[in-house]
């Protein structure tokens, strides 16, 4: 596993990383360059209890030059790195969708991520309304690509914009709607 400190960052703020994989951390930290005593002793431990990483975890953070971040800015943190997976992989985004739940679930409910954890229940909905499939999967991986931050020019549904990028249209119930410009 490379060291990205971004993830680590974000793994670290929702206590994503459990003790007994601490090590393994230290272990890239150390093998991408970084390097210094609070950072060897993690490495150096040998199935470690949550005491033992409380006590060293700090200092190999500033070591390792880790920042602590709130928890809403790690989860969209992940959420984002989630959707550029998804996207760059071409992977069915409908298989996906829980992926986001559990994250929102993981933290607490955050209000960064209420756009996004219940991405599950409004395509439910919408195939309840009866709306096409195609439809759906384009307001679908419009929301993913605005999460990834790759929105493109053109949207599918009205050839102006994305919904997810206009203000005048933001749901799945305005999403066949036109708007004159």
């Amino acid at each position: 596993m490379a060291f990205e400190a971004k993830v680590i960052e974000a793994q670290l703020a929702l206590n994503l990383i459990g003790s007994t994989d601490m090590p393994r951390l230290a272990w890239d930290a150390l093998e991408a360059g970084l390097d210094g005593p609070a950072i060897r002793r993690l490495a150096a431990l040998e199935f470690p209890t949550a005491f033992q990483i409380r006590e060293v975890l700090p200092n190999a953070m500033e070591e390792m030059r880790l920042a602590k971040i709130p928890v809403g800015e790690a989860a969209i943190r992940l959420a984002k790195i989630r959707a550029q997976e998804i996207l760059s992989s071409n992977s069915d985004p409908f298989k996906h969708l829980r992926d986001f739940e559990h994250l929102l679930i993981q933290t607490d409910y955050c209000r960064e991520l209420r756009d996004y954890g219940n991405l599950d229940d409004e395509v439910h909905v919408a195939r309840c309304m009866g709306r096409p499939e195609s439809e759906i999967r384009g307001w679908l991986l419009a929301r993913l690509e605005k999460l990834a931050g790759t929105l493109r020019t053109l949207c599918r549904s009205c050839a102006i914009c994305f919904p997810i990028n206009c203000s005048r249209i933001n749901s799945l119930s305005t999403l066949s709607q036109r708007h004159p410009e």
